[in-house]
């Protein structure tokens, strides 16, 4: 069912009856003493029913005592109340996996009557049953022919289907529906049993407290029920904020993307999701899944300070379109560009489901860029090759070294003890006692840095003897006392060390200053000696000025930018000096500061991926590649289509996604369509560049596929909103613009918009 209006509150229920002979209640009744149980719960309206777990065996437990109770009738079933935890079991029910069957999809209408017409016309043309069954998570109604309990047990009739002429026919796995009479038997923990002969109960906590299942903790109320398939199906009854408030961090976690006004903007969105879709699994109890087929339900332990501000500020608040809540699809990570929702699916076709952009217009972005100037830094490379640059610049605005400080020439004892002895200062390490130790060779060098900063026992204790040679592989070293061929082993093993490009240490050549500056630099960073923070930009406070804002977790902040800062910008994996460096809102930097507060060193992090609002995503581009045997794993499950031979891209949509497919296999071809060319294939997304690779004799070996985002691409770009509240939108602006032309309306008609 899908509310009509923003008025229909009222929860749609069925007249199947439930009970056993003169006891008998109708569901109507059940359902408004559970929908009561509900508010007494400390619950509001409305009230939503969230399907959750559904086994053979339910585990129920709380921090506080509940009841159980006959919800027809409100009377608790065999014991007063209960502590601790119990097992709701499906008694008659099957006690492994629900059986399922296989069956060809041929067809998906949005009508009833549509789909009915189809299933006679498939049913006469291919000689066996054809059934209609609805997908209350697309709304529509999907035409499947044929019957097996094995998938290949489908193929002659795929292949028949095909020859028909019906492109992006599908095997699809569903449940076969239970026989017999099954109902629920509560098991406690000294494993004592009670067939309640019901096929519906109730388990309320006692006071505020919350009832968990299988482990996860709820709100409200938690209904125990026969499914259709007969096992335990569990449905959390909740008012609609306090749902959400178990929705939006998991959607969107506040502790990876803190920023408020994307935390609200994907309130809106989830609330008016399941304002819609209310009643989308009626013939099976509930109106929504918690599982991402719907929107992703965590509990009560999901919640989150931020998040539920998030909720609370924007209680009430829906989006609609000629006074119809919206369909509010959204999407983790979009790419740089959603899609039109008809592209992906064919159901979707609403208007403010069109592929936008996800970034700042070109002028805007410009106006919020930071253009920093900084030091002229020459490069420093050590002997061994290894450019050093980094420490050498991190390590003189920390005052470890002085800006004057040769590291060009062969190291002094007296040199190396005044570095560590600044070093062992900042990380609140014992100072190094006696002389300076010798630094003739490499190996001595490295005895002087392990003892001067206390990483002798680390030396001794965390290498055995055994994987030494594994760690310095060089004769000459071999060869080295004991003691230093330690240390330079475990400071191999910190990445302070390296050899030469032809894998040798050179241990007999004196090493230079420069050579032992990353051993320094690793050292300092073990301790978080050189006060280097995390941040993302926000902005600059005026174009001409040096004050920097900056994003640090949740909180943001404002630093001057010193004369003469140091500046790093990434080329590739590698940091590299800039004298001036433009940074754009949600770029990431480390940056530390000087005793005035000034910022002296700062550094772009990599990977730097342009400048779409969603790139701050791990997801934002990838690439795999799949081998033919992989591949036709996958798709025969779907399509059945033998030796896989080719991919053919015949469309790509707005964005760039493949919305039209050809998958070519020895057995014949099938176009597909949309979201079902990334369930095929089993990407992250169908945005992507497909590239197939044949041997001499043109058989196809593998593809690889490289890509960008996850997700379907429809609607609000979730860390596309991250980004956009980055760059100081609000919530309002971000729904704008991911759903063009919708309206924000309150459920309240005298909240002020």
């Amino acid at each position: 069912m899908r509310s009509k209006g923003l008025a229909g509150a009222a929860i749609v229920i069925g007249c199947l009856v439930v009970g056993e002979g003169a006891a008998a209640v109708d569901a109507e009744t059940v359902d408004r003493n559970l929908h009561r149980l509900a508010r007494e719960a400390d619950q509001g309206e409305p009230t939503f029913r969230v399907g959750l777990a559904s086994a053979h065996r339910i585990l129920i437990s709380s921090r506080t005592a509940f009841r159980i109770v006959d919800p027809a009738t409100g009377e608790e079933v065999w014991r007063p109340e209960y502590g601790g935890e119990v097992a709701v079991v499906a008694d008659g029910g099957p006690t492994g996996d629900v059986p399922s069957v296989f069956r060809i999809q041929v067809g998906a209408f949005e009508s009833r009557d549509a789909a009915e017409a189809e299933r006679q016309r498939m049913q006469e043309r291919f000689g066996q049953t054809a059934v209609v069954r609805y997908v209350p998570d697309r709304g529509s109604w999907r035409v499947r022919v044929g019957e097996s309990a094995r998938r290949e047990g489908l193929t002659s009739l795929m292949e028949s289907v095909r020859q028909a002429g019906i492109k992006g026919a599908w095997i699809v796995e569903e449940p076969s529906e239970a026989s017999g009479d099954v109902t629920l038997r509560i098991v406690d923990v000294s494993f004592e049993s009670h067939p309640t002969g019901l096929r519906r109960l109730a388990v309320v906590p006692k006071g505020r407290g919350d009832v968990a299942v299988e482990g996860t903790p709820y709100r409200g109320i938690i209904e125990l029920r026969v499914s259709p398939f007969g096992t335990v199906r569990a449905i959390n009854w909740v008012e609609l904020e306090t749902y959400l408030r178990g929705v939006v961090p998991q959607e969107l976690g506040p502790a990876q993307w803190p920023q408020l006004e994307a935390q609200k903007a994907q309130a809106v969105a989830a609330r008016t999701y399941a304002w819609r879709n209310r009643g989308q699994f009626e013939d099976e109890g509930f109106d929504l899944c918690a599982t991402p087929r719907c929107q992703v339900y965590g509990g009560s332990s999901a919640e989150h300070p931020m998040s539920d501000r998030a909720v609370a500020e924007t209680r009430g608040l829906i989006l609609t379109w000629d006074g119809e809540p919206i369909s509010a699809l959204y999407t983790a990570t979009c790419g740089g560009h959603t899609e039109d929702g008809a592209e992906i699916f064919p159901e979707e076709r609403a208007p403010y489901l069109t592929g936008v952009p996800c970034r700042a217009e070109a002028a805007a972005l410009a106006a919020m860029t930071v253009d920093l100037g900084g030091a002229t830094i020459a490069p420093v490379v050590a002997e061994d090759g290894r450019d050093v640059t980094r420490d050498w610049a991190l390590l003189t605005a920390a005052g470890v070294l002085q800006a004057s400080a040769d590291v060009g020439g062969p190291i002094r004892g007296a040199d190396l003890r005044s570095w560590t002895l600044a070093l062992a200062g900042l990380s609140g390490r014992p100072s190094p006692q006696g002389p300076p130790g010798s630094v003739g060779s490499l190996g001595e060098a490295a005895v002087a840095v392990v003892q001067d900063l206390s990483w002798s026992e680390r030396a001794s204790l965390l290498i055995a003897d055994e994987d030494v040679p594994a760690l310095l592989r060089d004769p000459e070293a071999a060869a080295l006392p004991e003691e230093q061929r330690r240390a330079l082993a475990y400071l191999t093993l910190a990445e302070g060390l390296r050899p030469y490009p032809d894998g040798r240490f050179h241990v007999g050549v004196p090493p230079r200053g420069a050579r032992l500056l990353p051993a320094l630099t690793r050292i300092g960073e073990a301790y978080e000696a050189f006060g280097l923070e995390s941040a993302v930009v926000a902005g600059q406070s005026a174009k001409t000025g040096r004050r920097l804002r900056l994003y640090r977790g949740t909180s943001e902040t404002t630093l001057v930018v010193a004369e003469g800062v140091m500046l790093f910008a990434s080329s590739g994996a590698k940091a590299a000096p800039a004298p001036e460096l433009t940074l754009w809102p949600g770029d990431r930097v480390r940056y530390r500061t000087n005793r005035d507060g000034r910022i002296d060193f700062l550094e772009l992090v990599p990977p730097v991926k342009g400048t779409s609002d969603d790139r701050s995503s791990s997801v934002y581009s990838w690439e795999v590649r799949l081998t033919r045997r992989q591949l036709e794993s996958a798709v025969n499950e779907h399509v059945s289509i033998g030796e896989l031979r080719d991919l053919v891209v015949l469309r790509r949509g707005r964005s760039g996604r493949v919305v039209e497919l050809e998958v070519r296999g020895s057995r014949g071809s099938t176009v597909q369509r949309g979201f079902d060319i990334r369930r095929l294939l089993g990407l992250r997304e169908s945005l992507a560049v497909i590239e197939v690779q044949k041997d001499d004799h043109g058989q196809l070996q593998a593809v690889v596929f490289a890509g960008k985002g996850w997700g379907h691409g429809v609607g609000l770009c979730q860390v596309g909103a991250y980004g956009m509240a980055l760059r100081g939108a609000d919530y309002a602006e971000i729904l704008a613009h991911y759903y063009q032309g919708a309206r924000v309306q309150s459920l309240d008609p005298g909240r002020p918009q």
